[in-house]
């Protein structure tokens, strides 16, 4: 009999975010780039904040007889080029790299509209509507541009400025950068109500906030379907045919090209002169 190629383990998102930035958790280089809109990024984080299944992962032990060329997830350190992945990502990649790139990159994320328009923003979790029942939970990620400050009035008017901590504080407007460490946030939060004299109301809004929206964050688990090193070409080959079945599929030009390529031969270079 023979035995399954591949587990199915829970991963903490946390902790699949840390191995993306560490360079553990990469790409194979012949995957597209990150291409997913605002409002698909929005749609995503209000999954995760309500504790909604967003999908499994798919991924590829390093190591094995099947080799591809790794790239490190759009948007992390630029040194990741020169470190070897215990896994490659192959199915996951947007998703991964939007939650990667609004939590833990720690820079404005450069995205697009639906209409591919491109903009750059970074996101925020309006608490009081987070944590009101009869509002949509996506109304309350709130894209924020690159200066951070919310306009009207065709750019005009800025109606709210959220450049420091304070004026964070102030119109209950919780960063997404901070959502895995957020203990400073949450200290300069009370310290802040507690010089108004609010600090009692302000702190149970926090601990509301923090057992109901922020903690679906640092609990969240994702499904990831790990096919073992031993797994073979052919196997490796239906996977990609079939796994990302929301785009356009690999042809078999694109899989010899990303074999190739784990042997730093670019075989599409050649084929195009």
């Amino acid at each position: 009999m023979s035995q399954a190629t591949f587990q199915t383990n829970p991963r903490l998102l946390s902790q699949l975010l840390a191995e993306c930035h560490s360079g553990s958790i990469q790409l194979p280089d012949f995957q597209r780039s990150w291409v997913w809109d605002i409002d698909r990024i929005v749609s995503l984080i209000a999954s995760v904040s309500r504790s909604f299944p967003v999908g499994a992962l798919m991924a590829l032990e390093s190591g094995g007889d099947v080799q591809f060329k790794p790239r490190p997830l759009e948007g992390a350190p630029v040194h990741l080029e020169s470190v070897l992945p215990s896994s490659l990502l192959l199915d996951g990649q947007q998703r991964m790299t939007s939650l990667y790139q609004v939590t833990l990159r720690g820079k404005v994320v450069e995205t697009e509209t639906i209409k591919h328009k491109p903009i750059k923003r970074w996101f925020f979790i309006d608490i009081a509507k987070a944590l009101n029942s009869e509002t949509d939970r996506e109304e309350a990620i709130v894209p924020v541009p690159e200066d951070f400050k919310l306009r009207s009035d065709f750019g005009r008017q800025v109606d709210v400025d959220l450049t420091t901590s304070e004026s964070q504080f102030e119109h209950l407007m919780f960063p997404l950068t901070e959502v895995f460490d957020s203990m400073n946030w949450f200290v300069g939060f009370a310290n802040y109500w507690a010089a108004r004299g609010d600090s009692v109301e302000m702190i149970n809004l926090m601990r509301d906030f923090n057992e109901n929206v922020l903690s679906n964050f640092t609990t969240y688990q994702v499904p990831v379907i790990t096919l073992s090193k031993s797994t073979s070409k052919e196997a490796v080959c239906v996977v990609f045919e079939k796994v990302n079945t929301g785009g356009k599929p690999l042809d078999a030009f694109e899989l010899i090209t990303a074999m190739y390529a784990a042997d730093n031969y670019q075989l599409r270079d050649d084929w195009y002169g």
